[in-house]
């Protein structure tokens, strides 16, 4: 049946008042979260005792703000002490010998009240510097509490205690594996020092990996939820909601040029924050297990070799650690741990962690193609900061595979390094650079035990087992690194064939 005149003279009007009426639901849901959720975020301040050269994470957050910075301090360095012990005859002038320039400063950040007795969970970073341990919380009200703080280190997690004498509006933390890619993302904190900013955006990507700081000090975060909501320095810490007004994340950081927010945030899942705040509150610490492996995720174009569609790559077993004696090595493919089926790092890294030390598990593997089922017992991890994950990496292309210089193992080069008789292999002790082998890191010093799952002991062994491999495919190898102090650690390199 045709429409009317009339009817299609109404369609725009009529148009209109949806749009308008969807909009205002809209801007309702959003002032109503913002009226109730408020109240439980919280502004954390510190004084901190830094060097001048600030920490790694203002590579990430950017540099403070603003000219208020408190005056430098200097620190005398004790006096040096000759050979022998004995007291020197001249004390050096402290004004001489002294410590790199120190600044007391203040520094902080946000937080999210997640239990009403008083239980803060922020960012460690943002209370890790805090002179004496002790942070001022900050409430909506305006009242400042002084509180004792939990930390972990590894997750760049924190809990704060405080006693305001009264039940704390909490917040409800939501299931952040059902989190999908353009949800509502909002976030709450005290950017700039602004109390209760309020921001909104979508959730733009999942399981982002980021290695904040340097090689020595920085902190490998595995799985991070990516929004584009305003985070800003002073947003640390704080918490991102979904339009429920549910925790989906604690925000940690920025990807930005110019220290302000240019639409790339990042932040710890809610599941994660759940996870460490309940065992900071439980037990004052984290406890997690410990395999002694690095997993990395499956690249698309290295599945059919190594014939498997979904696992955790294993591209290195620590000499002696649960792993290693239960049999795993570089190279396999864990599917399976205990009664999780391990579609990826991520999920075998979670997996290992949840699990309590001392617990026996069934590890499925795939290697070379065929199935195995190892049992290992998980160790506690100890309390280090974790190096970025180790991962089989594409190398450029160039027309040499396996340009490396390799000598049998001797009887000196067997004590030089501990190794039993038992072991057999080839001696690195020349890589060419800028080929694949190189790339891929192949570095003097290894044992080469294994090229493509044959065993080899001289050089041509160990190039025709390499020369079988056609373009495009992987030349695979298995190498010991020796250590004067323990076991040798196992390791698997792939090299990508021109």
């Amino acid at each position: 049946m045709p429409f009317s005149a009339r009817l299609i003279a109404r369609d725009p009007a009529v148009r209109v008042q949806e749009a308008r009426e969807t909009a205002q639901s809209l801007e309702v849901a959003f002032t109503q979260l913002a009226e109730a959720m408020g109240p439980s975020a919280v502004s954390i301040s510190a004084v901190a005792e830094v060097p001048r050269a600030e920490s790694p994470f203002e590579q990430f957050l950017g540099p403070p703000q603003g000219g208020n910075a408190p005056p430098r301090r200097r620190r005398p360095q004790p006096a040096p002490k000759p050979e022998g012990g004995e007291k020197p005859t001249e004390t050096p002038n402290p004004a001489e010998e002294q410590e790199p320039e120190m600044l007391l400063r203040p520094v902080g950040g946000s937080g999210v009240i997640i239990r009403s007795e008083g239980y803060i969970l922020t960012n460690d970073h943002v209370v890790e510097k805090a002179r004496d341990g002790k942070v001022k919380v900050k409430l909506s009200t305006g009242e400042t509490f002084t509180g004792r703080v939990l930390r972990d280190d590894r997750s760049d997690l924190a809990v704060i205690k405080i006693d305001a004498g009264r039940p704390l509006p909490a917040i409800k933390f939501a299931d952040s594996a059902h989190i999908k890619v353009g949800q509502w993302a909002i976030a709450i904190g005290s950017p700039f020092g602004q109390d209760n900013t309020v921001t909104t955006g979508i959730v733009s990507a999942l399981q982002r990996k980021s290695t904040i700081g340097g090689p020595l000090d920085g902190r490998y975060y595995p799985e991070l939820l990516q929004t584009d909501a305003a985070i800003n320095p002073g947003n640390s810490g704080g918490p991102l909601l979904n339009i429920k007004g549910e925790l989906i994340g604690i925000n940690v950081g920025i990807d930005t040029p110019s220290g302000g927010s240019v639409g790339i945030g990042f932040a710890i899942p809610a599941n994660t924050a759940r996870l460490v705040s309940d065992q900071l509150i439980a037990k004052g610490k984290v406890t997690r297990g410990f395999l002694g492996l690095n997993p990395a995720n499956i690249e698309p174009e290295w599945r059919q070799e190594l014939k498997v569609s979904q696992g955790a790559y294993v591209s290195q077993v620590s000499g002696g650690g649960p792993a290693d004696t239960a049999g795993v090595e570089a190279g396999d493919v864990i599917i399976r741990f205990g009664t999780t089926d391990v579609r990826d790092e991520v999920g075998l890294r979670n997996a290992i962690a949840t699990t309590k030390p001392g617990s026996q598990v069934a590890i499925q593997v795939r290697r070379e193609g065929k199935p195995l089922t190892l049992n290992a017992t998980l160790e506690e991890l100890k309390e280090l900061r974790p190096a970025p994950a180790t991962r089989p990496t594409a190398t450029k292309k160039t027309p040499e595979v396996l340009e490396a210089t390799l000598e049998p193992l001797d009887a000196e080069v067997r004590t030089e390094l501990k190794l039993e008789e038992s072991v057999k292999g080839l001696l690195v002790t020349g890589v060419k650079q800028g080929t694949p082998t190189d790339e891929a890191g192949l570095v003097r010093g290894m044992v080469l035990q294994s090229v493509n799952g044959k065993l080899v002991t001289t050089l041509e062994e160990a190039k025709k087992a390499a020369s079988t491999v056609r373009s495009g495919g992987l030349v695979m190898l298995k190498v010991l690194l020796p250590s004067r102090t323990g076991k040798p650690s196992r390791a698997a390199i792939n090299i990508s064939v021109p």
